[in-house]
């Protein structure tokens, strides 16, 4: 337990910011999940969830949950995916 008071509102200031940090996670793996089933199953909603899941990316960069690099690199890998399943057809 913090002893300080500066202590006691660090612990608080980093339990909110999980808390926050867990509900975006979630949201992004939720959609990603969505995702990785439509193009596994060749679904034509793809390019509609690939949409989606662009705006969680971009939604966890703004707000500092993941790196900017980090999301051009799954935005990147996830239209490569999405490209490959479609170029089959």
């Amino acid at each position: 337990m913090p002893n300080t008071s500066s202590a006691k509102k660090a612990l608080k200031q980093s339990q909110t910011k999980a808390s926050r940090n867990r509900r975006f996670n979630a949201l992004y793996k939720e959609t990603l999940k969505a995702f990785e089933k439509a193009v596994a199953a060749k679904s034509a909603d793809g390019l509609e969830l690939l949409a989606k899941l662009y705006s969680r990316i971009d939604t966890l960069v703004k707000k500092n949950i993941l790196h900017i690099n980090n999301g051009s690199r799954k935005k990147s890998r996830f239209a490569k995916m999405l490209k490959a399943v479609s170029t089959k057809s």
